[in-house]
């Protein structure tokens, strides 16, 4: 079980959630798969999760519906959404949805620049460090 956090991948198309899965495993992060927005609902509802990954179109519930039933969640709307898309344009109207999103196809490099800006602050820390005042 990785230490750096706890990530959902959701992406239907297997081998690139596959590829995402294992750069994150390499760099001790705790990762969970899901092949649509039904069953990444199934996988909050089963661990703690720290961030979800999520491609916008997928079957059975994509990830605009994943979106809006996390962010009208009790229990999940705090935990930070990334959506991965293939669309030339974001939905300017759903942005309130996420809080990135990630053209692809994209570097693992802006993958890991995503993910360590989401997850390398603690969640109970808020503010400036008192350190650097």
């Amino acid at each position: 079980m990785g230490t750096q956090g706890s990530i959902l991948i959701v992406d239907d198309e297997f081998g690139l959630a596959e590829m995402v899965r294992d750069m994150l495993l390499e760099l001790d992060y705790d990762v969970a798969l899901a092949i649509n927005g039904r069953l990444a609902l199934d996988v909050l509802g089963e661990r703690t999760v720290d961030l979800v990954i999520t491609d916008l179109m997928m079957p059975v519930m994509d990830g605009l519906e994943l979106g809006a039933a996390i962010r009208n969640s009790e229990a999940h709307r705090r935990i930070p959404i990334v959506m991965m898309t293939s669309l030339p344009t974001a939905l300017p109207q759903q942005n309130h949805l996420f809080d990135a999103v990630i053209r692809k196809p994209f570097t693992p490099e802006l993958l890991m620049k995503t993910v360590h800006d989401f997850l390398a602050i603690p969640p109970n820390r808020t503010g400036p460090s008192a350190a650097g005042q």
